[in-house]
């Protein structure tokens, strides 16, 4: 699907470069339409349960947020000083990482329907983090190109509010069949 689309978007911008200003204003719809249709299938209501289990929260906060940089960071030493290459690394490896979690919290035979119920969990906190991450692997000169009116913006539309509409229609569909 991915190629699919590549060469879709690669055949319009050839025969219809014009088109590049209204398809760039559907990018942020579409993420967001594809993120809420990915939140619709997390179990939101089991994300409390998954923070109140000590033992497996821990695991999860360590993985993601201790090992996961410490490993960025030994990769980091074998690539160019280059601030741009070095903040797609870090992009790439740390932050939204929830499908390696899933993928491997899956092979590894583990919980994975708690790993799925605290995915949001992670990416909210993987994302307030990116300053911090871009600050200490690449230094001032990307975080300073990032303008934070934009990514608070991106992220209020990418996750805060397909994440919310899925809520709201889990609770609904919740109540429909209690209902019934």
């Amino acid at each position: 699907m991915y190629l699919a689309a590549i060469a879709v978007g690669l055949t319009i911008s050839s025969f219809a470069p014009a088109s590049a200003g209204v398809l760039e204003a559907l990018i942020l719809p579409v993420l967001a339409l594809l993120l809420f249709a990915t939140f619709l299938q997390v179990p939101l209501a089991r994300i409390p349960e998954a923070l109140r289990d000590a033992r497996f929260l821990s695991a999860v906060l360590v993985a993601n947020f201790l090992l996961v940089p410490l490993v960025i960071a030994g990769l980091l030493l074998l690539v160019p000083d280059e601030p741009y290459v070095r903040a797609g690394i870090v992009l790439v490896l740390v932050v939204p990482c929830t499908d390696w979690f899933l993928t491997f919290t899956h092979l590894a035979r583990g919980d994975t329907p708690r790993a799925v119920a605290i995915t949001p969990v992670v990416l909210l906190a993987q994302l307030m983090l990116l300053p911090l991450y871009l600050a200490v692997f690449v230094g001032d000169t990307v975080q300073a190109s990032v303008e934070s009116g934009e990514v608070v913006r991106t992220f209020v539309l990418l996750i805060v509010v397909p994440l919310v509409a899925a809520a709201v229609v889990q609770g609904l569909s919740r109540r429909v069949v209690q209902e019934s």
